[in-house]
């Protein structure tokens, strides 16, 4: 969630023309697969795992719930992407504009894979996990999430400055009044 997804995303912004958005899709479908293992591995633990003295699983214990409920929130909202990215893709190759889909295709990823990201280092102190790991999860993960915001900034003022066209020069008129 920290790596792949994110990667993916800046991919689709730095790589030029068609190989964006094969990349893109390749590295989305690569970062769900490992989403997908990793969310199968964690239904397992929690119904294996009994809190001591009679705490219950984790899943039925109101302290520990929440990761495992986000994580699956985070898995069925991921799950639409591809679909509203190929419904982007179809209505812009025609108009050459975003539109409603395109929209709601980058405003999902971008707020659910922001989710994913906090919820493993939720999933990290939930598990008492050391102090080093989880300073280290924080620090991957900014950079990350930094680097793939900078790259969606970039990318909305490259689409910007293309809309505005070429800079023109300054003529008499503009000079004199």
């Amino acid at each position: 969630m920290v790596v792949f997804f994110p990667l993916g995303s800046i991919f689709m912004r730095v790589l030029p023309g068609r190989w964006a958005l094969w990349v893109h899709a390749l590295a989305q479908i690569v970062s769900y697969s490992v989403y997908l293992a990793a969310v199968g591995l964690g239904l397992y633990l929690v119904n294996e795992v009994q809190i001591p003295g009679g705490g219950g699983s984790l899943m039925t214990n109101p302290n520990t719930s929440y990761h495992p409920i986000i994580g699956i929130v985070v898995l069925v909202f991921l799950f639409l992407q591809p679909f509203l990215g190929i419904i982007h893709h179809a209505k812009f190759k025609k108009t050459q504009r975003r539109q409603i889909w395109s929209y709601l295709h980058i405003f999902n990823g971008r707020v659910f894979i922001t989710l994913g990201i906090a919820n493993g280092g939720l999933g990290l102190w939930m598990a008492g996990e050391s102090k080093k790991l989880k300073t280290a999860y924080i620090a991957v993960a900014a950079v990350m999430w930094g680097l793939w915001m900078l790259s969606a900034c970039w990318g909305e003022w490259r689409r910007w400055r293309a809309a505005r066209g070429p800079p023109r020069k300054p003529s008499y008129v503009d000079v004199a009044f």
